[in-house]
């Protein structure tokens, strides 16, 4: 801790020990304990109290007063419970009576001050907060505090009472862990491989027995609400810092926890499956009792549709767990999808039944699906679990892939009115489904996802046919247009790159072959700004993965869309004008197999045009949107050098560093930086100098090295950066630091050069121009571009800009100086947000 803090805390705590004072608010003094949590963990807490006395002053003062601030007194109690972490500090404060005036018998404190939630809430965190060696527990118990934490579990205060059910978790798992009875052999909680030690209740502590006791009573009592709480506090022990807890809890509650497993599981439901499913991710299945999983079974047949997809979900995500309980978890989830497919077919077709669907049949599937907005919310719930799913590695039971690409089709079908319902069960589930965006949206996420688990040609052509329906409709909705077009690339990329490309790439030629491009057409020039800007997002992404696909860029060179585009680049809406732009830089890299087309309409015809209309769009568009998409595109073609022939670097870099240095969006600024570092790697590049490594000074490297940094000055390189250097953006100087950075690299492998005509002067953001003019150095110079290199200490200044920018105002000094600032002031605020 610095000294200078030292010095203003004296007088920060008499202010907060005065009661006379007007106290500042909570905020401040949240900062000031995490300021202090801060400091703890750098310094041990006997250094820091011994160097700062007034810490325990103030804390002796304020367990003596009854009129103090609740919530200062709430602060004090936290502080104290910080410092009281370290053993020593405890026992000196229990002996002086500190720890019992504070932490003892609530009533202590006086009815008055206990009634204030911001004081219970600050006892809690104060104990919480030095639960880190034994004499905690034992002061706990010998003054009672575990039945008032008990009972604070039913504070009216939200706040209060969770921290109440933290702490009690705390106090528990603690306290199983300091006995020498909770062991796992060597093995560590991340990797167990042994079964636990059994703790028999003899061996239990005082205050082990009491919390259990409590856990006990609430499991077995007729109040659900009781339940639930004694439940949600099981959970929050296996989420402790000392999670074998819960195992070794585990034989004493199982016999409660069968028997609400045997009664009505309402309101009980949620919190059981939390506290398994908590267990389970604790623990490796072979760590855990056969008859845990087979409660996990139970409760699971056991739950109401909704639950139980919730407790499915959470199964399917375990690492490991019994075969037969996974197999379980994918028949629960699905079955709604299983019942959607055998009302809706004709003929129900092999795999309609996903698995055994006499098994634990869902009574209220239908009752659920006939309701408008309880069949919407089920949907939605599954198609949302499924996503996620999809998106983890391969499981040990692998989803029923087929069937599932079956009935996400069909439940898009219904969405957009192209199935044809064949039962009265199947037309009340359309008319609730009809237009649904938040179905048609979980549908098209988990469309996309399916192609690298179920992508034959039956499914490939099912797919496509959907999504052209979906993309030609006009009724479809802007958003669900957007992951239409998603989902389709994600098909089209299985096609074209999957292991059976050689398969599926001509269904995806015949799909593109057919109305598709007149589709795209069409929606290129939709009325609604957001569909054009999708499809120019979709189109630049297609041309950029696809660029090597002959077929694919004749097609598109051919088709006329790239004009099509060229017009977008004046749309009136800004965000398409940016997307056409970022499509015409991906239509570029088609343009090597375009050479060959003699179509007059390819691209061929354009590309000659684009560099200029990217320059003004850059020079002369009033919106920031289009302007950044453009130099973007100028910096990934500089990035990939075969994009721009030699001439149009010489010609265009040094207008575009010009034109895009003086932007007033600093997003643009920034990226004409990341272009002119481009620009630096390619020139570097053809002169084999490595921007990274220091180069050997022989003659031959200092000669290239001149030749290389004299480049740079013509093509105005320097100008940029140094501008650049000093804008009043930081991550636009952040990024020109960085970049001289780099370059001072380069510029040690030529020549030293002797610092003479700065006379080791240091300039600033206001004194640049005139350090440079009076030292008559010029930015077109090499000799003086190394010498300003060398003068600059551009390793201290990029420390200084990578820093935050409220690193000054948000120190603990400052802090410090509001809270007294504030005491001084009319309306004791503290300037501290």
């Amino acid at each position: 801790m610095e000294s200078e803090y030292v010095e203003l805390l004296p007088r920060v705590f008499s202010l907060l020990g005065d009661a006379r004072q007007t106290v500042v608010d909570d905020t401040c003094l949240e900062k000031l304990l995490d300021c202090f949590r801060a400091i703890t963990e750098n310094e041990t807490e006997f250094y820091i109290l011994q160097r700062i006395p007034c810490l325990t002053n103030v804390i002796v003062n304020v367990s003596k007063q009854r009129d103090i601030n609740p919530s200062i007194l709430s602060f004090i109690m936290r502080l104290t419970g910080l410092f009281a972490a370290s053993e020593n500090y405890f026992i000196q404060l229990e002996d002086n009576g500190i720890m019992s005036s504070l932490f003892g018998n609530p009533t202590n404190l006086g009815t008055e001050a206990w009634e204030e939630a911001t004081v219970r809430s600050g006892w809690l965190l104060g104990i919480q907060n030095m639960l880190q060696h034994e004499a905690v527990i034992r002061f706990l118990y010998k003054y009672g505090c575990i039945d008032e934490i008990i009972q604070l579990q039913k504070d009216p205060s939200i706040f209060v009472a969770s921290t109440a059910s933290q702490l009690l978790a705390s106090i528990l798992s603690f306290s199983l862990q300091c006995s020498t009875h909770a062991t796992l052999g060597n093995s560590s909680k991340t990797q167990l491989t042994n079964k636990v030690t059994v703790l028999h209740s003899d061996d239990w502590s005082d205050c082990i027995c009491a919390i259990t006791g409590h856990i006990e009573d609430f499991l077995r009592s007729d109040i659900t609400s009781n339940v639930q709480l004694a439940l949600k506090l099981l959970s929050k022990v296996s989420g402790t810092m000392y999670p074998v807890a819960i195992i070794l809890l585990w034989p004493k509650i199982e016999e409660s926890i069968k028997l609400l497993l045997k009664g009505d599981l309402t309101g009980i439901g949620q919190p059981l499956a939390e506290l398994f499913l908590n267990v389970s991710r604790s623990f490796p299945s072979e760590v855990l009792e056969p008859t845990f999983w087979e409660l996990l079974c139970l409760l699971l047949r056991s739950m109401n549709q909704i639950e139980a997809l919730t407790l499915a979900s959470g199964i399917l995500k375990l690492k490991t767990c019994p075969q037969s309980l996974r197999m379980q978890a994918v028949t629960t989830l699905f079955q709604p999808l299983n019942y959607i497919i055998a009302v809706t077919s004709v003929q129900a077709p092999e795999d309609a039944v996903l698995l055994d669907e006499s098994s634990f049949c869902r009574v209220d599937i239908e009752n659920r699906l006939s309701r408008k907005s309880a069949c919407i919310n089920l949907l939605c719930q599954i198609l949302s679990y499924l996503w996620e799913l999809l998106q983890m590695p391969p499981q040990t039971t692998e989803l029923p892939f087929q069937a599932l690409m079956r009935s996400v089709i069909t439940i898009l079908q219904l969405c957009i009115g192209t199935a044809i319902p064949v039962t009265s069960t199947v037309v009340n589930i359309s008319r609730h489904l009809i237009g649904c965006i938040k179905v048609q949206r979980g549908g098209m996420d988990v469309l996309g996802a399916l192609p690298q688990w179920a992508a034959g040609i039956e499914e490939v052509n099912s797919a496509l046919a959907l999504l052209h329906d979906y993309i030609n409709n006009p009724d479809t909705d802007c958003t669900v247009l957007k992951k239409s077009l998603q989902a389709l690339f994600c098909w089209m990329s299985h096609c074209i790159e999957g292991v059976n490309s050689h398969v599926l790439e001509p269904k995806l030629q015949e799909f593109l072959h057919g109305d598709f491009i007149s589709v795209m057409k069409k929606r290129l020039f939709d009325v609604h700004w957001e569909i054009r800007d999708s499809m120019l997002e979709f189109l630049g992404q297609m041309c950029f993965q696809f660029k090597g696909v002959e077929r694919f860029c004749q097609l598109i060179g051919s088709c006329g869309i790239p004009h099509l585009v060229l017009e977008l680049v004046s749309d009136p809406e800004s965000y398409v004008r940016a997307s056409a732009i970022t499509a015409l830089g991906r239509m570029n890299y088609l343009s090597p197999n375009w050479q060959m087309l003699p179509n007059e309409n390819s691209v061929t015809a354009v590309k000659g045009n684009i560099l200029s209309y990217l320059l003004g769009v850059l020079n002369k568009d009033t919106e920031g949107f289009p302007r950044r998409a453009a130099i973007k595109v100028l910096a990934d073609w500089l990035e990939n050098s075969h994009m721009l022939s030699s001439c149009e670097l010489e010609n265009f870099v040094p207008v575009i560093l010009k034109i895009g240095s003086n932007d007033l969006d600093w997003e643009v600024k920034v990226h004409t930086l990341g272009l002119a570092e481009a620009f630096i790697d390619h020139l570097a590049s053809n002169l084999s100098i490595s921007p990274y490594a220091v180069l050997m000074s022989n003659s031959t490297g200092s000669t290239q090295v001149k030749v290389f940094l004299q480049t740079l000055c013509e093509v105005g390189i320097f100008t940029t950066l140094f501008h650049a250097l000093w804008d009043c953006d930081r991550p636009v100087a952040q990024k020109a630091c960085e970049i001289l950075i780099k370059l001072k690299t380069i510029a040690s492998g030529a020549d030293k050069v002797d610092v003479l005509k700065s006379n080791g002067q240091k300039p600033n953001r206001e004194s640049f121009s005139d350090w440079l003019s009076y030292s008559n150095l010029n930015l077109q110079n090499v000799n003086d571009i190394m010498e300003i290199l060398i003068v600059l200490d551009l390793e201290i200044q990029h420390q200084h800009l990578v820093r935050s920018s409220d690193h000054i105002e948000s120190s603990f000094r400052s802090l410090l100086e509001d809270l007294l600032a504030a005491a001084d002031s009319e309306d004791g605020g503290a300037d501290c947000y």
